[in-house]
């Protein structure tokens, strides 16, 4: 199978199915859901003695490399969805019809294959066109680091200030808020915004994550938010809710404590049940498995590129944990997309190509890749991105995780230096010609080259050598914000 033909819930193995089998998983879409659960994700095993299972999205990027284009309509309509929560007057009838038109077109998308699917991608621009809908005065805060590029998508949508959660060190600038995420690998989350009014408002305030099964970490968010300064409404948003009833009267209930509104909204809704004895029944079952196999043979190693770009070629790029009133400028996205397709023409790389950005860097190497899909062979462009998530692969049509990369961290991170990983670039997906990587803005090329031979961990640029026959490795200048002389970024300038 090539690394970019989709493996459709149609007429084939639901990437789920083995884990489901395995674990007695049962996923049940709710009657009124505007997308089967099926569509949204697959399922893998963790190695995380919290959590036995994975909910692995379709559409995300996170660790299936993804066109661009549907990773991009997902997260805009997940925004159309969150403004018609707000029942704004422009979402009349009409509006609704709109918003069920393009859910639909996105169903038919991710169960299409070969050239109908393309034609089926790029038609989602102008399903979703209409739906945009601003909302200035909104807040909208992502969850670190899975959801960092889908709460851009949604605040683009809307035209509102964003921030996600970080697990960044920020020297010089504190946090104003935490929260934790109890049955993550990296708990902790902090929030590093550098305006000090950027939640006197009054407006709503969006919450967006890949998934809840729980709902507890929104929930310590919430409170956590709510305690530096009151809202009145609470969006959450997410591409699936597993909630189960007691769950979401837990929701009604911190509502009823604090004052507030807090309403829910996801592409696919349902209830997830697990086995008995989950965790245990999980952990035989991966210690039964054969080892993965390597991405290449010992010793292969592709060609590496370095292309660093400066402030001369295009504006500094102010990380989203910071808070920002916009992404970065269109023009600058395509000044990138630009410049990596001439160095790979000059370099005469190959496809498949998959663009591939680093944990919280997630929004501009999708928005170059989307802009890429049209310089170079369309079917050939994909875009994922590296994770702290340790996943079990196992190389199979029904399981979600065919293949994993690991390496070292290459940034400063609240927990210090780790392991890192990449999935899906090995295994039946096939092996990537190229692999066009970004790093965060501001890393050093020695960043990249720089591993931890006393763990056996290679540095990320050589990993992602082992796993294609060209590399290029992005380097973009960032804006990083002056240190805070106080004790709070409410001292920031």
């Amino acid at each position: 199978m090539s690394v970019f033909e989709p493996r459709l819930t149609a007429n084939s193995n639901w990437t789920g199915d083995f884990v489901a089998r395995q674990l007695d998983v049962r996923i049940r879409t709710a009657p009124d859901s505007a997308f089967a659960v099926e569509d949204l994700v697959g399922l893998a095993l963790r190695r995380n003695p919290k959590r036995a299972h994975l909910l692995v999205s379709n559409v995300l990027a996170k660790h299936v490399p993804t066109e661009p284009a549907l990773v991009m309509a997902a997260g805009t309509l997940l925004g159309a969805f969150v403004a018609r929560e707000l029942c704004l007057p422009t979402h009349d009838a009409e509006t609704s019809r709109s918003l069920a038109a393009a859910s639909a077109a996105l169903t038919t998308a991710l169960r299409t294959s070969g050239a109908d699917r393309r034609h089926a991608i790029t038609g989602l621009g102008d399903a979703l066109a209409g739906l945009r809908t601003r909302v200035p005065g909104a807040v909208v805060l992502g969850y670190a680091e899975t959801a960092t590029g889908l709460g851009r998508l949604v605040a683009n949508a809307l035209g509102a200030y964003y921030i996600h959660s970080t697990r960044h060190a920020t020297p010089g600038i504190e946090s104003v808020a935490g929260f934790e995420e109890g049955h993550s690998h990296a708990t902790s989350h902090a929030m590093v915004p550098t305006d000090p009014h950027w939640f006197d408002g009054d407006g709503p305030v969006v919450l967006v994550d890949d998934e809840f099964s729980t709902g507890s970490t929104v929930i310590n968010t919430i409170r956590e938010l709510h305690a530096l300064v009151p809202h009145s409404l609470y969006v959450v948003a997410a591409l699936l809710d597993l909630r189960s009833t007691a769950d979401r009267v837990r929701f009604d209930a911190l509502a009823a404590e604090l004052g507030c509104r807090i309403v829910v909204t996801a592409l696919g809704a349902g209830e997830i049940s697990l086995g008995d004895d989950i965790l245990d029944r999980a952990a035989a079952l991966i210690a039964e498995l054969p080892p993965a196999g390597e991405a290449a043979p010992a010793g292969a190693r592709g060609r590496l590129a370095m292309l660093e770009l400066t402030d001369a070629d295009i504006a500094p790029i102010r990380s989203d944990r910071y808070g920002n009133t916009a992404p970065p400028a269109d023009e600058d996205v395509a000044a990138v997309a630009g410049q990596v397709a001439a160095l790979l023409a000059a370099q005469e790389c190959r496809g498949p190509f998959v663009v591939l950005g680093c944990e919280e860097n997630m929004y501009l190497p999708v928005a170059v890749a989307n802009v890429l899909a049209g310089l170079l062979p369309y079917e050939q462009v994909r875009f994922s991105s590296t994770t702290r998530s340790p996943i079990v692969p196992i190389n199979r049509a029904d399981y979600a995780i065919a293949g994993a990369l690991t390496f070292a961290s290459h940034d400063a991170t609240l927990d210090g230096p780790g392991i890192r990983f990449a999935y899906n670039l090995s295994g039946m997906h096939g092996r990537p010609g190229t692999i066009v990587l970004f790093p965060e803005p501001g890393t050093g090329r020695h960043d990249v080259l720089a591993g931890n031979p006393a763990a056996g961990l290679d540095p990320l640029a050589v990993a992602m050598a082992k796993a294609a026959d060209d590399v290029v490795v992005v380097l973009l200048p960032a804006d990083l914000p002056p240190a805070t002389d106080g004790n709070s970024t409410k001292d920031a300038p």
